[in-house]
């Protein structure tokens, strides 16, 4: 954040000056229309220059606060541009293990809604909170310019105000947080309850459910009334303390010292008048900064995570193949052991199925082979060349990978296929498509591969069909398949079986599979157990 701001220096400099002559600007009405009371009412020239300067304020005036605006809001979202274009792009350097310390809502959070706090800390609340601030000074100054024992008493009457504002607005604030945490609970219990009509019929838990949710209305209704209360009493209790320090001031100018100007008295009384508003909104907006910074140290601890992962260092190797070497591996997630000492070898051109119950380290495995975590101990050995030290980017390029849980972008169908690799004609897809049974899935599409998918519209096995032909035409001299015919009917199984069978003949194949079809169609068998190599059945 430093950095950005450090960036745009000269401009938040600017806006600065900007802010503060529009509000000097603005105090200043009271102060030319003083001078405008005080004249002699006979010397017409010098009226009415004082009118025409009044009249050139409210013009400037004009052009200043919308010229602040324009500046302001060209400053900030720039600012906020820059801001999310540097935390996504961090977060799309991060490796695997840092992104594993985040689940997916939290760091999409941050780019949004945290984002938008601070959007609306920079674009709203500091700018209302600075404006109201130097106008409020400004005004201050403006009343001891005037006359040192008035402006003594507005002060008095502003620093009441600012107190009661305060207080009430500190109690409001407080008020609407408790009240939107009681309608959070009231949503995850509609929610709740919606969901889960089922449950709540058959064991009898309506009137749990009521009482339950009557409860927490209850709760509601009554911050609710002390949030009404609070909010009401602000007004009336700044007003009397402008009627006390109106009176005060006509007291002592018509009881004590009658030589004090007219025009002094409507310019302290008038700032007195003027003054409850940016008090108001002063402290309303410090409410909101609270929610801002938080939103901002959020964002700080995102961008603080060094853990990068450089694609591009090492050594370059375009075509990465030969003999796939495990010696001794140890790999961990933090303190979660899930690999050790795993080692085996599979020949080039093999295919290969890794087997074992759920949670022994199958799908780790094909992760470490393609770098996206790092190993503990051991080596990874690639036609005799440790993958430690080859390009991330030339590694992952050489491997075509299927996972269990396939992702599918909102875009056409051709785009989700291709991935940007435009040499993948639209033959070529097509042709994949009728091999592994897919054509007639694409011939309902009305625009074919122009059709845009979206991942709740498609059946898992759809789903994992697009995916499969994305991992066959990204040609590769690695095709890892992590369950590759689960959620498929027999008679599709049969047919990628057969593909896969064709895969082989020219590249190396690991399946992660639980199918006995699947294990018993393989060179080589590797069955694991504890995170250890359990057993190899060679066929």
């Amino acid at each position: 954040m430093k950095s950005i701001l450090k960036k745009n220096a000269k401009i938040l400099i600017f806006v600065g000056i900007s802010i503060i002559i529009a509000n000097i600007l603005s105090a200043s009405h009271p102060l030319v229309m003083k001078e405008i009371l005080d004249i002699d009412i006979t010397a017409k020239e010098a009226l009415i220059k004082l009118f025409l300067i009044y009249f050139i304020v409210h013009i400037i005036l004009a052009i200043a606060k919308n010229t602040r605006n324009s500046i302001i809001n060209r400053a900030m979202s720039k600012i906020l541009k820059d801001l999310r274009e540097k935390l996504f792009c961090h977060v799309m350097k991060w490796d695997m293990s840092t992104y594993q310390k985040y689940n997916s809502s939290e760091i999409y959070t941050r780019l949004t809604a945290d984002i938008d706090n601070v959007s609306s800390l920079f674009l709203g609340t500091m700018q209302v909170v600075l404006v109201d601030v130097i106008y409020i000074i400004t005004m201050v100054i403006f009343m001891f310019f005037a006359d040192v024992k008035l402006a003594i008493i507005g002060s008095i009457a502003i620093i009441l105000n600012a107190v009661v504002s305060y207080i009430f607005t500190h109690k409001v604030a407080m008020h609407q947080k408790i009240i939107l945490n009681k309608r959070d609970e009231e949503n995850k219990q509609f929610s709740e309850m919606y969901n889960k009509n089922k449950l709540t019929y058959l064991f009898g838990l309506q009137k749990k459910n009521e009482e339950k949710m009557c409860k927490t209305l209850d709760e509601e209704l009554i911050y609710r009334k002390k949030y009404i209360f609070d909010e009401s009493f602000i007004y009336p209790l700044a007003i009397t303390i402008q009627a006390i320090a109106i009176y005060l001031i006509l007291v002592y100018v018509f009881s004590i010292n009658i030589s004090i100007s007219l025009g002094s008295i409507y310019l302290v009384i008038n700032y007195i008048q003027n003054c409850r508003t940016p008090l108001t909104e002063i402290f309303t907006e410090l409410e909101e900064i609270q929610s801002s910074i938080m939103s901002l140290k959020r964002i700080n601890k995102l961008l603080k995570e060094q853990g990068k992962e450089d694609i591009e260092e090492g050594e370059t190797t375009k075509n990465l193949k030969g003999d796939i070497e495990f010696e001794n591996v140890c790999m961990q997630y933090e303190e979660n052991k899930v690999l050790q000492g795993i080692s085996f070898i599979i020949k080039e051109g093999n295919k290969v199925t890794i087997a074992g119950k759920t949670g022994v380290g199958k799908t780790t495995l094909a992760n470490i082979l393609m770098r996206l975590y790092p190993i503990k101990t051991g080596r990874i050995l690639i036609g005799g060349k440790n993958i430690q030290k080859i390009r991330i980017q030339d590694i992952r390029k050489n491997i075509s990978y299927i996972s269990q849980t396939p992702y599918i972008l909102n875009d056409t169908l051709k785009n989700n296929i291709i991935l940007g690799d435009k040499t993948i004609t639209d033959e070529q897809i097509k042709i994949a498509a009728y091999e592994i049974g897919f054509e007639k899935v694409l011939n309902k599409f009305p625009k074919g591969l122009e059709e845009k998918i979206e991942k709740n519209k498609l059946s898992y096995g759809q789903l994992q069909m697009i995916a499969f032909l994305r991992a066959i035409l990204h040609k590769a001299n690695i095709y890892i398949f992590d369950e590759p015919t689960s959620n498929i009917d027999l008679k599709t199984e049969d047919r990628i079986q057969k593909l896969i069978d064709r895969i082989a003949k020219e590249s190396t194949v690991i399946i992660i599979a639980h199918r006995k079809s699947t294990i018993e169609n393989s060179d080589k068998i590797i069955y694991l157990k504890d995170g250890k190599v359990d057993m190899i059945v060679n066929k």
